[in-house]
């Protein structure tokens, strides 16, 4: 009889050993898997930090018009102004700001505006093409020989302008800078829409609004090839 209770006793010390054994497996199995998953969320969120901090700025501007002056060329050449007395602005203004952003391509310079003869974009635009960025300029047929137009001067440097063949304008007032960045509004590139009217032109380089415009771009600048029409 005692052996009996013995070997019951024995037996069940051995299941709650048995137990414990597959208890400590599975919690060693279950801390495991969690120090590895620990491991593998901490790289990810590493990883995620180093390309957050590897991304451009994000950039949302807006500008409104008119400016009360036209800046000074000096003060947008970051020069000091010889003049004495000088009309033009020394100050940051709608116009200036729009320009330096402008100014900003290294590579490529998309223009697509209705009407242009504000002499100071189109000398910014002229001096791009010159340092080597590609410049491409797509306006409304029926602006380009308005007074003022500074279309006969980009084509005189060699730069390249397309335009529509239609009885509707081709109304659009944006320009892409290196395909990062955009600047669009219902700004013409016009003195009057400088110093005169209520214009506005947000500024920003989130990249779906970024493809979407230039996107619009591409396809115009295919439609309006010369070569496509004959």
């Amino acid at each position: 009889m005692a052996d009996e209770v013995g070997l019951v006793v024995c037996q069940s010390f051995s299941c709650n050993i048995s137990r414990c054994v597959r208890l400590s497996c599975a919690l060693a199995l279950v801390s495991g898997t969690t120090y590895v998953l620990y491991k593998y969320i901490k790289k990810s969120t590493e990883f995620s930090r180093n390309d957050f901090k590897e991304t451009a700025p994000f950039i949302r501007q807006v500008l409104f018009f008119p400016d009360k002056k036209i800046a000074c060329k000096s003060f947008l050449s970051g020069v000091n102004c010889s003049r004495s007395i000088c009309p033009y602005a020394h100050e940051d203004t709608s116009l200036s700001k729009l320009i330096k952003t402008i100014m900003k391509a290294k590579s490529t310079l998309d223009v697509c505006v209705f009407t242009i003869n504000c002499h100071e974009l189109a000398n910014a635009v002229v001096e791009l093409h010159k340092k080597g960025v590609v410049v491409r300029i797509l306006t409304d047929d029926e602006q380009m020989g308005s007074s003022g137009s500074q279309i006969q001067k980009f084509r005189e440097q060699g730069i390249r302008v397309r335009h529509d063949l239609s009885s509707f304008f081709m109304h659009h007032k944006f320009v892409i800078i290196d395909n990062c960045l955009i600047a669009n509004g219902s700004f013409n590139w016009t003195r009057q829409a400088v110093t005169g009217n209520r214009e506005n032109v947000v500024i920003t380089n989130e990249a779906q609004i970024v493809k979407a415009f230039s996107e619009e771009f591409e396809k115009l600048w295919i439609e309006y090839d010369p070569a496509s029409r004959s």
